[in-house]
């Protein structure tokens, strides 16, 4: 009898699309609650604070280089020594 009942079952979860409740319990996995992560120290926080300013001057200073640079192969090619 519980074998026609399981039977009957997995024609309605063909008909339907609907996967087995052990199967769906497996899928899902959940990252840890960010709530529970470790906390930072006041020496991380600095270094990261630290990196990204010279993430940004360093941008900064290429984009200043470059724009030097043009600058002067322009003037260059205006002025002529003769």
């Amino acid at each position: 009898m519980e074998e026609e009942r399981e039977k009957m079952r997995q024609e309605i979860r063909d008909k339907y699309n609907i996967k087995k409740r052990e199967e769906v319990q497996e899928m899902p996995q959940e990252e840890p609650n960010p709530l529970m992560r470790k906390k930072k120290t006041p020496e991380e926080l600095a270094a990261e604070a630290e990196a990204e300013d010279e993430d940004e001057f360093t941008k900064l200073k290429n984009t200043i280089e470059t724009q030097m640079n043009e600058l002067k192969t322009q003037l260059e090619s205006k002025c002529s020594l003769q």
